[in-house]
């Protein structure tokens, strides 16, 4: 039993999204590289159940919520009608309104929504179903959501609830079910995700891939400078980078895309884009001053099924130039590798 192509696709997407929220520390995750698995949804439930169990171990997020109850001992605020009507029952007790600290929030209700949708699917494992199971157990005080009303637009995050924000990104996936297969039963990379959301994802990705690993080439999404004398006028689009390496004087300018086709025709004649090559080259000639040694310019497409696209290199008024594909469908040994090599450009 094997990890099939379609597994291949989403596992990438979550080694993605891991990366891009910095939640690749989690080191129970790495236990995903040699488990097999035989369709997505059970590569997804695995996935879940792993960050489940890290996130009971961590704590699971709480927030202060409004409660009343009739108690002994006074807890916040009197409610004196409330208890008035105790007395005319002959009973003691107080009712108070206060606010308590529960793991009852949206998030960790989004959590035990879709792990209860897994673990009604065929297509899970039953050693999945029970993992989750056993998480569930630490989660009896959560209610469960109308997955037709989640307000995923609603969800916020900060430094302490990082963690969250892949596994919301899983369970979206789960929920609504974003695995539309093609006709010959194949998962694409641009059906797992709305088009922008993945186009922001794969720029997030890149720059935290080398962050993380070619930290001494200094990788920033830095905003590029005009030389537009004293005065630069307000209606100047902002020249804001996908990611910036720099070593010994060098810069190596990357604008990631992630959407459409990498050629476009011109009067019969296969190009690229004219705006992603406009706006590399704005980037190079205004970043060029600030840096002692070359500043070259790279477009790094997400590679497309039907892209026949090579990689291409040129120069324009002294400055390198580069046109690459980065190949997602494909084990993530190989994407690494690509990434490298392009940090290999700058010696």
């Amino acid at each position: 039993m094997g990890c099939s192509e379609d597994t291949v696709v989403v596992k990438n997407i979550y080694y993605m999204m891991a990366y891009a929220f910095r939640a690749i520390d989690v080191a129970d995750f790495q236990r995903l590289e040699v488990e097999p698995f035989d369709n997505v949804l059970d590569l997804l439930a695995a996935i879940l159940a792993v960050g489940l169990d890290s996130q009971r171990r961590r704590g699971f997020e709480r927030e202060y919520q409004a409660r009343e109850e009739d108690l002994l001992r006074v807890a916040g605020r009197i409610d004196l009608d409330k208890t008035m009507r105790l007395r005319l029952k002959q009973r003691q007790d107080l009712h108070c309104a206060f606010d308590e600290r529960a793991e009852n929030t949206y998030k960790n209700q989004i959590l035990k929504t879709t792990a209860f949708h897994l673990m009604r699917s065929s297509d899970v494992a039953p050693e999945r179903k029970r993992e989750l199971k056993r998480s569930l157990v630490f989660m009896q005080g959560v209610a469960l959501l109308d997955v037709r009303h989640i307000a995923w637009d609603a969800l916020r995050y900060h430094r302490n609830n990082r963690a969250y924000q892949l596994l919301m990104n899983v369970c979206y996936l789960v929920l609504h079910e974003l695995l539309p297969r093609t006709d010959v039963g194949d998962v694409k990379l641009a059906n797992v995700l709305s088009g922008d959301a993945l186009h922001r994802l794969y720029e997030k990705f890149i720059l935290e891939y080398y962050r993380r690993h070619w930290l001494e080439l200094h990788p920033a999404a830095n905003e590029v400078k005009r030389a537009a004398g004293d005065v630069e006028p307000s209606f100047l689009p902002r020249l804001y980078t996908d990611v910036m390496l720099h070593k010994n004087g060098n810069c190596l300018i990357i604008d990631a895309k992630c959407y459409g086709s990498i050629l476009g025709t011109h009067f019969g004649k296969e190009i690229l884009s004219p705006a992603n090559v406009n706006q590399i080259f704005a980037y190079v000639m205004h970043a060029a001053p600030s840096f002692s040694g070359d500043v070259s310019g790279m477009l790094l497409y997400a590679k497309t099924e039907d892209a026949t696209f090579d990689a291409k290199s040129w120069k324009d008024m002294g400055h390198q130039y580069h046109a690459r594909t980065l190949d997602l469908n494909q084990d993530f040994a190989g994407i690494a590798a690509q990434l490298d090599a392009i940090a290999g450009l700058l010696g």
